[in-house]
């Protein structure tokens, strides 16, 4: 996301992409949550699919006015850095009080132990996303088409 907000890739790029690979975080046969799984598709994939779905929910919540970013600022503003160890569920506390909901607590909740799979294909169609023949498309007429340009454009200040 950071690299289409910076001009770096082009939204059909990276929408393409999350079509073509988020399904590799999706829990297979046997697996469990987030928090228990050896696989790295599932480990990778699976915790872009939480950001995404995180990012989605907390601008559905705030009528778009902010997303994953700044719930993820709050907890740099608040001393998170790579050099500390903290509990995720002080990160997701820090980051929910930022982004002013639970999103984050209840995702991780919903993801952490359990086999949770959303509907990647409903997603994408909510967010106005086709991909056919390796080639992204947009319809700006989609419920989510709105939240899917806030996300990839940069961020305000």
């Amino acid at each position: 996301i950071a690299r289409v907000q910076s001009g770096d890739l082009t939204d059909e790029k990276i929408w393409g992409d999350f079509v073509r690979d988020m399904p590799q975080g999706l829990p297979q046969a046997g697996d469990r949550g987030l928090d228990f799984t050896p696989s790295w598709g599932r480990t990778y994939w699976g915790g872009a699919i939480f950001c995404m779905l995180a990012d989605i929910e907390i601008r559905k919540r705030s009528g778009n006015a902010f997303g994953l970013q700044q719930a993820l600022r709050g907890v740099i503003d608040a001393g998170g850095r790579n050099e500390h160890y903290w509990p995720v569920e002080r990160v997701l506390k820090i980051a929910d009080t930022a982004s002013d909901s639970t999103v984050l607590s209840e995702l991780y909740e919903k993801m952490r132990a359990d086999d949770y799979a959303p509907d990647l294909g409903a997603l994408w169609q909510s967010l106005g996303i086709r991909v056919q023949d390796g080639r992204s498309a947009f319809d700006d007429a989609a419920i989510l088409a709105p939240i899917r340009r806030a996300i990839t454009s940069p961020p305000a200040g």
